[in-house]
């Protein structure tokens, strides 16, 4: 046994427990605001299209985060920057619910950065330390990154009854604060990567493989985002009620479990990449094309788009490591593929919503997402596990 397999053995459940914990942070903040919109609007005397810009402002934040999250890295170092961005996470959610609506905004800023620069770092912290277990880290991760979303988005409305809204959005940050104390145990940690630290002056942005993986993420984000923004207000079109719209985009969120745990068990049998990138952009695909020509079936497609979205968006995280030999150039292909990624995502509520208001209805929006949708059936076949070398 090496001592690199010796050190994973050792490590991997704390390492999993460090990724749950700092999971909890990385959406729920940002969906419970919806959830609590109404509270947060009346006291703060937000107006609607200020409750949409802070729903707006994380996308950018993410994408600059991963951007520069590399140069940070490689400055200052892997571990440091996950403590300290942990750290700052922990500081926005604690603080922006109680100094009105600029420190709002402000706390909602310093958060969406640090949750963009954790993003792109996460995938290099788990090559060094769990390079044998990279499917089963990744999994976890973005298994307990929606599922929490999920219950942070519902839990908020009856801990706010009893605490009121401010409490029941920042009390979240002490999971932070446990996730920072974990990264710390493995700052003194040595592994066969250190030493890696520092580049070979090797470019991501020079690669063709990259930039597919970008687009690839980045198409699936796309989706997400618009979905997220616009799902209740598609189905509501065709005469659903509110409740049942809301149930609609749960179901789809709640996918991401079976989704997650199914791309995992199939990864680590050996199913070609190619081919589960390919069905995950084709449940996409299917699924926008379901709402657009049969939206009686809405339960269906709902379900389909979240197998999709889970699948395509963990994924891509595991390809981070996956494809790259070494720390440094998961490091380096997850900040520029998230950069890329959340860059695209940025324009998807934006193009449809626009859309929506030029044509009246979902008709051309959907037929919109769904040519891009195909689009990406056609990244994901260019996907493979092939490394990226230097």
């Amino acid at each position: 046994m090496t001592a690199h397999q010796v050190i994973s053995r050792v490590c991997l459940p704390v390492l999993l427990v460090g990724l749950i914990l700092a999971a909890v942070n990385m959406r729920t903040p940002l969906v419970m605001l919806g959830s609590v919109a109404p509270m947060v609007a009346t006291e703060l005397g937000l107006t609607t299209t200020m409750i949409g810009l802070l729903g707006a402002l994380p996308m950018p934040l993410f994408a600059f985060g991963a951007l520069v999250s590399a140069r940070l890295a490689r400055r200052f170092g892997l571990h440091r920057m996950m403590i300290v961005m942990t750290l700052l996470l922990a500081m926005g959610v604690a603080t922006r619910s109680w100094f009105g609506a600029t420190v709002l905004f402000i706390g909602t800023l310093i958060l969406s950065f640090a949750i963009g620069m954790l993003n792109a770092l996460i995938a290099p912290f788990i090559k060094q330390h769990a390079a044998g277990h990279i499917t089963v880290a990744t999994g976890v991760f973005s298994l307990s990154m929606s599922a929490m979303a999920g219950v942070g988005a519902w839990a908020v409305v009856p801990l706010s009854e009893y605490w009121g809204w401010r409490v029941s959005m920042s009390f979240w940050a002490v999971f932070s604060l446990a996730a920072a104390l974990i990264w710390w145990r493995f700052a003194d940690k040595p592994t066969v990567a250190d030493g890696a630290e520092f580049g070979t002056g090797y470019s991501v942005w020079q690669n063709h493989q990259a930039w597919h993986l970008a687009a690839f993420l980045g198409l699936q984000s796309l989706l997400f985002y618009s979905i997220a923004s616009f799902l209740p207000a598609i189905v509501m079109s065709y005469g659903v009620t509110l409740q049942q719209a809301v149930r609609l985009a749960l179901v789809c969120q709640l996918m991401a479990l079976p989704a997650i745990i199914g791309l995992t068990y199939l990864m680590r049998r050996g199913v070609s990449v190619r081919l589960l990138a390919i069905v995950g952009t084709s449940m996409n695909a299917l699924a926008v094309a379901g709402l657009l020509f049969m939206p009686t079936q809405m339960l269906m497609w709902s379900v389909l788009m979240g197998l999709g979205c889970a699948m395509v968006f963990t994924l891509s995280l595991m390809m981070f490591s996956l494809k790259t030999t070494t720390a440094e150039m998961a490091r380096d292909l997850s900040s520029m593929a998230q950069a890329i990624g959340y860059s695209i995502a940025f324009f998807g509520p934006f193009l449809l919503g626009w859309l929506y208001q030029w044509q009246g209805d979902w008709q051309l929006p959907l037929a919109v997402l769904l040519l891009l949708m195909l689009v990406n059936v056609g990244f994901a076949w260019t996907i493979s596990q092939t490394k990226i070398d230097g």
